[in-house]
Protein backbone atom coordinates (compact mmCIF):
# COMPACT_ATOMS: atom_id res chain seq x y z
CA UNK A 1 0.00 0.00 0.00
CA UNK A 2 1.12 3.44 -1.00
CA UNK A 3 2.16 6.41 1.30
CA UNK A 4 -1.10 8.09 0.56
CA UNK A 5 -3.30 4.99 0.80
CA UNK A 6 -2.19 4.23 4.17
CA UNK A 7 -2.82 7.61 5.43
CA UNK A 8 -6.05 7.83 4.12
CA UNK A 9 -6.76 4.53 6.11
CA UNK A 10 -5.03 5.75 9.30
CA UNK A 11 -7.55 8.58 9.46
CA UNK A 12 -10.50 6.32 8.60
CA UNK A 13 -9.10 4.03 11.70
CA UNK A 14 -8.99 7.40 13.80
CA UNK A 15 -12.18 8.19 12.99
CA UNK A 16 -13.41 4.77 13.87
CA UNK A 17 -11.51 4.67 17.27
CA UNK A 18 -13.06 8.53 18.35
CA UNK A 19 -16.62 7.18 17.82
CA UNK A 20 -15.56 4.19 19.76
CA UNK A 21 -14.14 6.13 22.81
CA UNK A 22 -17.27 8.28 23.06
CA UNK A 23 -19.33 5.66 23.33
CA UNK A 24 -20.72 4.52 20.40
CA UNK A 25 -20.98 1.08 19.33
CA UNK A 26 -19.97 1.30 16.04
CA UNK A 27 -19.87 -1.85 13.26
CA UNK A 28 -18.35 -0.26 10.41
CA UNK A 29 -16.93 3.01 9.57
CA UNK A 30 -16.08 4.21 5.79
CA UNK A 31 -14.81 6.74 3.41
CA UNK A 32 -16.97 9.35 1.82
CA UNK A 33 -15.62 11.50 -0.78
CA UNK A 34 -12.90 12.37 -3.42
CA UNK A 35 -11.00 9.52 -2.50
CA UNK A 36 -13.39 6.61 -3.47
CA UNK A 37 -13.31 8.55 -6.83
CA UNK A 38 -9.66 9.10 -7.19
CA UNK A 39 -10.27 12.85 -7.55
CA UNK A 40 -8.23 13.76 -4.00
CA UNK A 41 -5.62 16.42 -4.49
CA UNK A 42 -2.83 17.13 -2.21
CA UNK A 43 -0.77 20.42 -3.02
CA UNK A 44 0.33 23.56 -0.95
CA UNK A 45 -3.13 24.88 -2.36
CA UNK A 46 -5.77 22.16 -2.23
CA UNK A 47 -5.79 19.00 0.55
CA UNK A 48 -8.93 16.63 0.31
CA UNK A 49 -10.03 16.41 3.97
CA UNK A 50 -10.65 12.47 5.00
CA UNK A 51 -14.95 12.24 5.77
CA UNK A 52 -16.59 9.31 6.82
CA UNK A 53 -19.89 8.16 7.77
CA UNK A 54 -20.34 5.39 10.44
CA UNK A 55 -23.31 2.94 11.09
CA UNK A 56 -23.59 2.60 15.49
CA UNK A 57 -26.10 0.43 16.62
CA UNK A 58 -28.72 1.37 19.21
CA UNK A 59 -28.20 0.34 23.04
CA UNK A 60 -31.07 -1.28 25.12
CA UNK A 61 -31.20 1.80 26.98
CA UNK A 62 -32.28 3.79 23.77
CA UNK A 63 -35.12 1.30 23.22
CA UNK A 64 -36.39 1.82 26.89
CA UNK A 65 -35.96 5.26 27.13
CA UNK A 66 -37.35 5.56 23.18
CA UNK A 67 -34.89 8.02 22.03
CA UNK A 68 -34.41 9.11 18.54
CA UNK A 69 -32.01 7.17 16.48
CA UNK A 70 -28.63 8.68 15.93
CA UNK A 71 -28.12 10.95 13.24
CA UNK A 72 -24.99 13.73 13.70
CA UNK A 73 -21.95 14.96 12.58
CA UNK A 74 -19.30 14.93 14.87
CA UNK A 75 -15.69 17.09 14.09
CA UNK A 76 -12.49 15.48 14.96
CA UNK A 77 -10.89 16.75 17.89
CA UNK A 78 -7.48 16.84 15.51
CA UNK A 79 -8.72 17.96 12.16
CA UNK A 80 -11.82 19.44 10.97
CA UNK A 81 -12.48 16.20 8.94
CA UNK A 82 -15.65 15.20 9.25
CA UNK A 83 -17.13 11.67 11.24
CA UNK A 84 -20.80 11.24 10.32
CA UNK A 85 -22.30 9.26 12.54
CA UNK A 86 -25.98 6.71 11.55
CA UNK A 87 -27.25 4.68 13.72
CA UNK A 88 -28.03 1.16 11.72
CA UNK A 89 -31.65 2.01 10.93
CA UNK A 90 -31.63 5.54 9.84
CA UNK A 91 -28.28 4.28 7.78
CA UNK A 92 -30.18 1.19 5.82
CA UNK A 93 -32.96 3.70 5.57
CA UNK A 94 -30.67 5.93 3.46
CA UNK A 95 -29.88 1.78 1.46
CA UNK A 96 -33.24 1.57 0.57
CA UNK A 97 -34.01 5.10 -0.59
CA UNK A 98 -31.13 4.13 -3.01
CA UNK A 99 -29.00 7.49 -1.69
CA UNK A 100 -25.76 7.44 -3.52
CA UNK A 101 -23.68 9.15 -1.34
CA UNK A 102 -24.58 6.09 1.35
CA UNK A 103 -24.52 3.61 -1.33
CA UNK A 104 -20.77 4.76 -1.87
CA UNK A 105 -19.94 3.19 1.26
CA UNK A 106 -20.24 -0.23 0.32
CA UNK A 107 -18.13 0.88 -2.35
CA UNK A 108 -14.94 2.25 -0.61
CA UNK A 109 -11.50 0.23 -0.45
CA UNK A 110 -11.46 2.29 2.65
CA UNK A 111 -13.06 0.51 5.53
CA UNK A 112 -12.81 -0.14 8.96
CA UNK A 113 -15.09 -2.49 10.41
CA UNK A 114 -15.58 -3.81 14.17
CA UNK A 115 -14.60 -7.28 13.85
CA UNK A 116 -17.75 -8.32 16.34
CA UNK A 117 -19.61 -7.35 13.35
CA UNK A 118 -17.49 -8.58 10.45
CA UNK A 119 -19.94 -11.65 9.60
CA UNK A 120 -23.03 -9.06 9.22
CA UNK A 121 -20.33 -6.50 7.23
CA UNK A 122 -19.36 -8.99 4.96
CA UNK A 123 -22.90 -9.94 4.41
CA UNK A 124 -23.83 -6.54 3.41
CA UNK A 125 -21.20 -5.70 1.19
CA UNK A 126 -21.61 -8.73 -0.61
CA UNK A 127 -25.08 -8.11 -1.73
CA UNK A 128 -24.01 -4.23 -2.33
CA UNK A 129 -24.87 -4.72 -6.46
CA UNK A 130 -28.63 -5.83 -5.09
CA UNK A 131 -28.67 -3.04 -2.43
CA UNK A 132 -27.71 -0.27 -5.18
CA UNK A 133 -30.18 -1.83 -8.05
CA UNK A 134 -33.10 -3.07 -5.74
CA UNK A 135 -34.98 -0.23 -6.83
CA UNK A 136 -33.01 0.79 -10.04
CA UNK A 137 -35.71 3.81 -11.22
CA UNK A 138 -35.55 5.92 -7.94
CA UNK A 139 -31.40 5.37 -7.63
CA UNK A 140 -31.52 7.22 -11.43
CA UNK A 141 -33.67 9.60 -9.72
CA UNK A 142 -31.27 9.59 -7.08
CA UNK A 143 -27.74 10.47 -8.85
CA UNK A 144 -30.44 13.36 -11.11
CA UNK A 145 -31.38 14.53 -7.72
CA UNK A 146 -28.25 15.01 -6.41
CA UNK A 147 -26.43 16.73 -9.62
CA UNK A 148 -29.40 19.27 -9.48
CA UNK A 149 -28.58 20.27 -5.80
CA UNK A 150 -24.45 20.39 -7.11
CA UNK A 151 -25.77 22.63 -9.97
CA UNK A 152 -28.31 25.19 -7.27
CA UNK A 153 -25.21 25.22 -5.17
CA UNK A 154 -22.38 26.29 -7.96
CA UNK A 155 -22.72 29.62 -7.58
CA UNK A 156 -23.83 29.83 -3.63
CA UNK A 157 -21.69 31.07 -1.00
CA UNK A 158 -22.22 29.32 1.55
CA UNK A 159 -19.96 29.73 4.51
CA UNK A 160 -17.46 26.52 3.89
CA UNK A 161 -17.10 27.96 0.17
CA UNK A 162 -17.29 31.71 0.48
CA UNK A 163 -13.83 32.02 -0.40
CA UNK A 164 -13.89 30.53 -3.12
CA UNK A 165 -16.95 32.30 -4.51
CA UNK A 166 -15.71 35.46 -3.74
CA UNK A 167 -12.29 34.76 -5.94
CA UNK A 168 -13.88 32.94 -8.82
CA UNK A 169 -17.78 33.43 -8.78
CA UNK A 170 -18.49 29.84 -8.57
CA UNK A 171 -17.09 26.19 -6.56
CA UNK A 172 -15.16 23.85 -8.99
CA UNK A 173 -15.30 21.55 -6.89
CA UNK A 174 -19.53 21.50 -7.54
CA UNK A 175 -19.16 21.64 -11.17
CA UNK A 176 -16.83 18.70 -11.11
CA UNK A 177 -19.52 16.94 -9.22
CA UNK A 178 -21.99 17.62 -11.67
CA UNK A 179 -19.95 15.92 -14.45
CA UNK A 180 -19.12 13.55 -12.71
CA UNK A 181 -22.33 12.22 -12.13
CA UNK A 182 -23.15 12.16 -15.42
CA UNK A 183 -19.92 10.26 -16.29
CA UNK A 184 -21.62 7.43 -13.63
CA UNK A 185 -24.98 7.88 -15.00
CA UNK A 186 -23.99 7.51 -18.42
CA UNK A 187 -21.43 4.16 -17.77
CA UNK A 188 -24.22 2.85 -15.96
CA UNK A 189 -27.24 3.02 -18.57
CA UNK A 190 -25.47 3.16 -21.70
CA UNK A 191 -21.96 1.46 -21.25
CA UNK A 192 -22.73 -1.38 -18.79
CA UNK A 193 -20.23 -0.93 -16.67
CA UNK A 194 -20.57 -2.32 -13.33
CA UNK A 195 -21.34 0.48 -10.56
CA UNK A 196 -17.87 -0.71 -8.85
CA UNK A 197 -16.24 0.37 -12.20
CA UNK A 198 -18.83 3.65 -12.47
CA UNK A 199 -17.54 4.83 -9.22
CA UNK A 200 -14.00 4.83 -10.71
CA UNK A 201 -13.86 7.14 -13.60
CA UNK A 202 -11.45 6.44 -16.95
CA UNK A 203 -8.49 8.73 -16.41
CA UNK A 204 -9.33 10.82 -18.93
CA UNK A 205 -12.24 12.00 -17.61
CA UNK A 206 -10.63 11.81 -14.29
CA UNK A 207 -8.34 14.82 -15.77
CA UNK A 208 -11.32 17.03 -16.44
CA UNK A 209 -13.07 16.40 -13.02
CA UNK A 210 -9.87 17.59 -11.60
CA UNK A 211 -9.12 20.43 -14.07
CA UNK A 212 -13.01 21.44 -13.05
CA UNK A 213 -11.94 21.34 -9.33
CA UNK A 214 -9.26 23.83 -9.25
CA UNK A 215 -11.90 26.24 -11.24
CA UNK A 216 -9.54 25.18 -15.05
CA UNK A 217 -10.96 24.26 -18.45
CA UNK A 218 -9.54 20.90 -20.22
CA UNK A 219 -6.53 23.06 -21.39
CA UNK A 220 -5.60 23.71 -17.54
CA UNK A 221 -6.15 27.41 -18.15
CA UNK A 222 -9.13 29.45 -15.98
CA UNK A 223 -12.36 28.75 -16.66
CA UNK A 224 -14.99 31.79 -16.05
CA UNK A 225 -18.06 31.83 -13.62
CA UNK A 226 -20.03 32.36 -17.53
CA UNK A 227 -18.62 29.12 -18.93
CA UNK A 228 -18.84 27.18 -15.37
CA UNK A 229 -22.44 28.02 -15.06
CA UNK A 230 -23.27 27.05 -18.77
CA UNK A 231 -21.56 23.53 -18.45
CA UNK A 232 -23.05 22.53 -14.82
CA UNK A 233 -26.53 23.61 -16.72
CA UNK A 234 -25.29 21.05 -19.22
CA UNK A 235 -24.29 18.50 -17.57
CA UNK A 236 -27.70 18.54 -15.24
CA UNK A 237 -30.11 18.75 -18.22
CA UNK A 238 -27.83 15.45 -19.68
CA UNK A 239 -28.24 13.69 -16.71
CA UNK A 240 -31.79 14.40 -16.83
CA UNK A 241 -32.46 13.08 -20.07
CA UNK A 242 -29.94 9.78 -19.38
CA UNK A 243 -32.30 9.04 -16.66
CA UNK A 244 -35.68 9.97 -17.83
CA UNK A 245 -34.76 7.65 -20.62
CA UNK A 246 -33.60 5.04 -18.63
CA UNK A 247 -36.51 4.66 -17.20
CA UNK A 248 -38.92 4.90 -20.00
CA UNK A 249 -36.97 2.23 -22.09
CA UNK A 250 -36.65 -0.69 -18.50
CA UNK A 251 -39.41 -2.41 -16.33
CA UNK A 252 -36.93 -2.01 -14.05
CA UNK A 253 -39.26 -2.76 -10.92
CA UNK A 254 -38.41 -3.25 -7.32
CA UNK A 255 -36.77 -5.97 -5.43
CA UNK A 256 -38.58 -6.12 -2.26
CA UNK A 257 -36.19 -9.32 -1.12
CA UNK A 258 -33.15 -6.93 -0.76
CA UNK A 259 -35.10 -4.93 1.47
CA UNK A 260 -35.84 -7.90 3.24
CA UNK A 261 -32.40 -9.11 3.58
CA UNK A 262 -31.60 -5.82 4.91
CA UNK A 263 -34.28 -5.94 7.81
CA UNK A 264 -32.97 -8.89 8.42
CA UNK A 265 -29.53 -7.63 9.04
CA UNK A 266 -30.71 -5.25 10.68
CA UNK A 267 -32.12 -6.89 13.37
CA UNK A 268 -29.44 -9.42 13.84
CA UNK A 269 -27.14 -6.92 14.40
CA UNK A 270 -29.43 -4.65 17.17
CA UNK A 271 -29.83 -8.43 18.27
CA UNK A 272 -26.33 -9.28 18.86
CA UNK A 273 -25.66 -6.11 20.43
CA UNK A 274 -28.59 -5.90 23.18
CA UNK A 275 -27.60 -9.31 23.70
CA UNK A 276 -24.21 -9.27 24.75
CA UNK A 277 -24.84 -6.03 27.11
CA UNK A 278 -27.81 -7.84 29.31
CA UNK A 279 -25.19 -10.61 29.21
CA UNK A 280 -22.27 -8.66 30.23
CA UNK A 281 -24.75 -7.01 32.87
CA UNK A 282 -26.23 -10.52 34.40
CA UNK A 283 -29.71 -8.65 33.26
Amino acid sequence: MNETRQRILDRVRAHYSFLCEQGYEVMFTALQGSQNYGLDIYTDDYCSDVDTKSIVLPTLDDFIWNHAPVSTIRIMPDSEEHAEVKDIRVMFEMFRKENLSYIELLYSDYVIINPKYAQIVDELIQRRDEIATADTAQFLKCIAGMAYEKDKALCHPYPGIIDKIEKYGYDGKQLSHCYRLMIFLEDFTINGKSIAECYKPAQNKKELMMYYKKQLNEQGNPLSKERAVALSAFYSKMIKYLKDEAIAENDYGVNTRVWEFLNELQARAMKQYILEYINAQNL
